[in-house]
């Protein structure tokens, strides 16, 4: 039998998401064997596979150096997103080189974790208030708002949920309480739209703190503007998640996901279709 397509998971989360489930259908219905492996497991499944597809590697932010060296073990050439790509979006930093490139993001710096760096970013930035984000994070662990003389108390908050020594110091973008975009796209091209929604009284979208995401209908700019940021890239992304929040007509983009992004699949159909289709093409494969 043919080499098989991995699918990757950690060990903190070892199963395949529900979302993740219809990939793997989507694939075996194509006739191609589907293994699931922990990128912090043994290392073997992942030389003989076919194609790696780092899916749901949620824990990489609590060892972020070993993460990136089991990146540089993988092919680039059999692995997706491309190691290098990934790299890039690790980091928080990744926003701030997109909207150097051109792309609608917030009032943005990167400072040292110290009360004085972010109240001196918040006066630079001209904000009275703010979301610190650690630089290398996942599922709003370390996030917290930040509000003029309240720097050392918030720093207190992000590093009990997130040790780190440098945050983003971010514009808190008003509208957030009605849900974040989500685009979802293979290989270029939009496949379907999602919303996550915070719990009420809460910014941060993410499940443990009570998000939840469904489907939703993205108005076409702002699938255009979706479309111009992925353009923007370092590289081809072969699947990825453009955040960000639409309000008065204007799309202010939160981050690229194209590292693990939750995608959604189980929620709209024909998705999961779409993306197999996607992953045997670049591979030459039917």
């Amino acid at each position: 039998m043919a080499d098989p397509i991995v699918l990757v998971t950690c060990a903190r989360w070892p199963e395949l998401s529900a979302s993740d489930q219809c990939l793997a259908a989507a694939l075996r219905a194509r006739g191609h064997r589907v293994e699931v492996a922990r990128w912090n497991g043994p290392f073997e499944p992942f030389a003989g596979a076919a194609a790696v597809v780092v899916r749901s590697s949620w824990d990489y932010h609590e060892a972020a150096e070993a993460y990136r060296a089991w990146l540089d073990r993988l092919d680039p050439g059999r692995t997706f997103n491309a190691p290098g790509l990934i790299r890039w979006n690790l980091a928080k930093t990744h926003v701030l080189d997109l909207g150097a490139r051109g792309a609608p993001v917030p009032r943005s710096r990167l400072v040292a974790a110290e009360p004085a760096a972010v109240a001196a970013a918040l006066e630079a930035l001209e904000l009275g208030e703010a979301v610190l984000k650690p630089l290398i994070g996942a599922s709003g662990f370390g996030v917290e708002r930040v509000r003029r003389g309240g720097e050392a108390a918030a720093l207190e908050r992000a590093r009990a949920r997130k040790p780190t020594d440098r945050v983003l110091v971010q514009e808190f973008v008003a509208g957030i309480e009605h849900g974040e975009l989500g685009g979802v796209f293979f290989d270029g091209a939009f496949s379907h739209g999602l919303r996550r929604v915070p719990a009420p009284g809460e910014f941060r979208i993410n499940a443990q703190y009570g998000g939840r995401m469904e489907a939703a209908t993205l108005p076409a700019d702002v699938v255009g503007v979706m479309t111009a940021v992925l353009a923007l890239l370092p590289a081809p992304a072969l699947y990825a998640r453009v955040d960000g929040l639409a309000s008065d007509g204007r799309f202010t983009l939160m981050e690229v996901e194209v590292n693990e992004p939750g995608l959604g699949m189980h929620l709209a159909a024909g998705s999961a279709d779409r993306f197999a289709d996607a992953l045997l093409a670049r591979l030459g494969r039917t």
